[in-house]
């Protein structure tokens, strides 16, 4: 052994024989590749939740709101997921206990929490070309798929982390880890889905210009999330499981700023007050922004009708001549 690793506590393993799998338990074995790995995609996802918060709390003006808290814990979720793993895998000292609830704790917080992110966004067309009832349906979606996956797997997760039980669960790891994550990017896309059709179905009565550039990106933005699932499921179905751990936190960071994209782009499109009155998404994005709804669960009020909130809907100039004389 060389002497700059002499004092190494874990054996020193070369990257063609390192095992990736849930076979291997305890510390991660030395590596200077593998270790330094691990060390960029934990540290860009930690600084990428304080880069996020800074930016929500910026960004909205009322802390409330089931999106304000989605974002936080989904946010959130990503650095206690990777400081789990970075404790399972690089401090032997570390009760595995104890890791192992930073990392399952972190891990629900970044799946479901970006789930119930796009939910929420998903409140800001309900009333238009999203009925109620689907937004329901989505809504029973994500608390059933929680119970259905993260459930088990965390109980499996203990299993194998404990040297007692690690022998007798092993079996059962890898298919639900496969299942689980299979089953959480099927559900994004979905819910990801969902939105762009409806906006899709908006866009020939907006009659604001940058309206088909924002679409484009907002497809974009969608294709980019789905090849981020689909290298984590990649690594899955190979069994770089300890990999796909390491990578976890910073995709789910990545998806969320991307998130940020998607919203300020349409935030700036409601500031320049040049859109259609019959495309409620728009103010419903800036309203949200604004804080001057009480919640974005509140539903929109439908084409053609009034509502309690409609008349805010006047602020802007472009809605009739009325409302344009009254802002000036």
């Amino acid at each position: 052994m060389s002497p700059t690793v002499s004092h190494i506590t874990v054996p020193w393993v070369p990257v063609a024989d390192f095992d990736w799998s849930f076979a291997r338990s305890g510390p991660l074995p030395w590596n200077l590749t593998v270790w330094s790995i691990l060390a960029v995609f934990t540290a860009l996802p930690i600084w990428m939740t304080v880069e996020l918060t800074v930016w929500v709390f910026y960004t909205f003006r009322r802390y409330s709101g089931l999106y304000f808290w989605s974002v936080l814990a989904c946010t959130w979720g990503t650095t206690i997921h990777a400081i789990g793993f970075v404790l399972k895998f690089c401090v032997p000292e570390c009760n595995w206990i104890f890791s192992t609830v930073l990392a399952e704790i972190g891990w629900v917080g970044m799946v479901t929490g970006f789930s119930v992110v796009l939910y929420s966004r998903l409140n800001l067309i309900v009333g238009t070309t999203l009925h109620h009832r689907a937004l329901k349906f989505i809504l029973a979606m994500i608390v059933t798929d929680a119970f259905l996956f993260h459930v088990p797997t965390i109980v499996f997760q203990f299993a194998v982390s404990n040297k007692s039980t690690h022998e007798k669960f092993l079996p059962y790891m890898a298919p639900m880890e496969r299942v689980q994550v299979m089953a959480f990017s099927v559900q994004e896309v979905i819910i990801s889905g969902v939105y762009i059709y409806c906006t899709l179905a908006q866009r020939h009565i907006s009659l604001h210009k940058n309206m088909p550039k924002t679409i484009l990106l907002l497809v974009l933005v969608q294709i980019v999330v789905i090849l981020c699932d689909v290298i984590v499921i990649t690594l899955d179905y190979c069994e770089y499981f300890t990999l796909k751990a390491v990578l976890h936190s910073f995709v789910y960071a990545f998806k969320l700023q991307l998130e940020f994209v998607i919203l300020n782009d349409l935030k700036t499109m409601v500031e320049k007050k040049d859109f259609s009155r019959s495309l409620q998404i728009l103010p419903d994005v800036h309203v949200a922004m604004d804080g001057r709804r009480e919640d974005l669960e509140g539903s929109t009020p439908k084409i053609g009708k009034e509502s309690s909130w409609s008349s805010r809907l006047r602020l802007y100039p472009s809605d009739t001549d009325s409302s344009r004389d009254r802002a000036q």
